[in-house]
């Protein structure tokens, strides 16, 4: 897919622009999602809390949601809304860009499925999130995809003149 013309030494993401991308992308996704489970309150939820279709159709809601908000940077430049906003993107290991397909199967889909597992699905995504302390700040999403999130802002150089 090509390079992102980063520096031979590649620049991780700081912890705290990932933490700062993932709260706007968060935000931004919950915009949508939230007037749906408003709509569905409380007597459809309430019985259809914990069926398998009902958490199959917010799966393929939430990755409907996902694709509309994120795709189109996703396939071009490695990054969410929120990665734009900070600079950083995600890449292979090789400092390629991620297809699209790449990024959706392997990357936000186990994680997707994974949360819907009740609490067991909710500690293993805490753990997934403790992995960003690794010191390759990989975790366990970029473990399976086989990606790392890198710095793509460009080097600004200050000129001073009297």
């Amino acid at each position: 897919m090509g390079e992102l013309g980063t520096t031979p030494e590649t620049v991780l993401a700081s912890r705290w622009s990932r933490f700062w991308a993932w709260l706007i992308d968060s935000l931004i996704t919950i915009i949508f999602v939230v007037p749906v489970y408003i709509y569905l309150l409380p007597e459809d939820l309430a019985n259809a809390n914990g069926s398998p279709l009902f958490s199959l159709l917010i799966l393929v809601y939430s990755g409907a949601i996902y694709l509309l908000l994120h795709g189109y940077l996703l396939h071009k430049y490695g990054q969410s809304i929120g990665k734009n906003v900070f600079e950083i993107a995600i890449v292979t290991m090789e400092n390629q860009r991620v297809g699209l397909p790449k990024l959706i199967l392997k990357r936000w889909l186990p994680l997707a499925i994974i949360s819907f597992l009740g609490p067991i699905g909710s500690l293993l995504i805490i753990i997934n999130i403790l992995f960003i302390f690794r010191k390759d700040r990989r975790c366990i999403h970029d473990l399976i995809a086989g990606t790392q999130v890198v710095s793509v802002a460009k080097k600004k150089e200050l000129v001073f003149t009297d």
